[in-house]
């Protein structure tokens, strides 16, 4: 049961269809409807075990993304860090690390695990990032925003190059299949499928994310018991978002930790529903 399950996960890896590996991902919070714990385990690890594509790449959706803030950085100098990180590594660098240190949008950050991805998602993949303090900095965000900003440590979720045209494929198969289902077993599954198409084309669209998130942090922000980390809108673009690091611990948590989860999901649930 264990290898059946693992071989249904690594099928839907290699399908590298956004819909279909969210659909493993949904079934795998139904046990009940994939009769098998064991096969709701392995679906499971689709949220962060899916692969990842090159970093270079990521780095040239990141360059391009970002590429209307180049007129504000046209007179700034690099900063000492940056000329002294040259330095450092002159003589042993990969492709990677020339492309970063040389583009005045990529040597804003210093990033960490070698300029490697540190996770990998359906829609997108995330790297661990410091935000470098000086002019280069102030130029973009202003004085206000760079002081907030510089020197945090972030996450920036690139999203996946080909992601928006598997989707729009994915959902056009999905949805002819529900009106060849629907002949057959009745109901609306039209109608569920268009509901989840718009869901899934709405997390193509990381400013709406950051918009979300930021909306969520109004609201819930302050609660003791609940951290939303905060997104810097002002370098966040439709593939690319980036929000404040935070460091946890991933579930499921057992005994009273488990119990203390429960009671927080529910207050936050039963507060958005009233």
């Amino acid at each position: 049961e264990r290898k059946r399950g693992a071989e249904l996960r690594n099928h839907l890896v290699r399908s590298r269809s956004v819909a279909l590996i969210k659909s493993g991902q949904a079934l795998s919070l139904r046990p009940d409807l994939l009769k098998s714990k064991v096969w709701a385990d392995e679906l499971g690890k689709l949220v962060d075990e899916v692969g990842s594509f090159s970093d270079v790449d990521a780095m040239n959706i990141m360059r391009e993304e970002l590429s209307d803030l180049l007129p504000r950085l046209k007179n700034i100098k690099l900063s000492d860090a940056t000329t002294k990180q040259r330095l450092s590594i002159r003589g042993k660098r990969s492709r990677l690390q020339r492309l970063v240190e040389s583009d005045p949008i990529l040597s804003l950050f210093e990033f960490y695990n070698d300029f490697q991805v540190v996770a990998s998602a359906s829609v997108g993949q995330v790297y661990k990032a410091k935000l470098r303090r000086g002019p280069a900095l102030t130029a973009i965000l202003g004085k206000t925003e760079a002081a907030k900003w510089g020197g945090k440590t972030v996450a920036i979720k690139i999203q996946r190059p080909d992601v928006a045209a598997s989707a729009a494929l994915d959902m056009y198969l999905i949805r002819r299949t529900a009106m060849w289902l629907s002949k057959f077993r009745g109901g609306d599954l039209v109608s569920i499928a268009d509901t989840f198409g718009m869901q899934l084309f709405g997390e193509l669209d990381y400013v709406r994310e950051a918009k979300n998130c930021e909306r969520f942090r109004e609201l819930y922000g302050g609660w003791e018991d609940v951290v939303v980390p905060q997104a810097c809108t002002s370098l966040t673009r439709k593939k690319v978002l980036i929000m404040e690091w935070v460091e946890g611990t991933k579930g499921p948590w057992m005994g009273s930790d488990g119990i203390e989860m429960v009671r927080i999901g529910l207050r936050c649930s039963t507060d958005q529903l009233l």
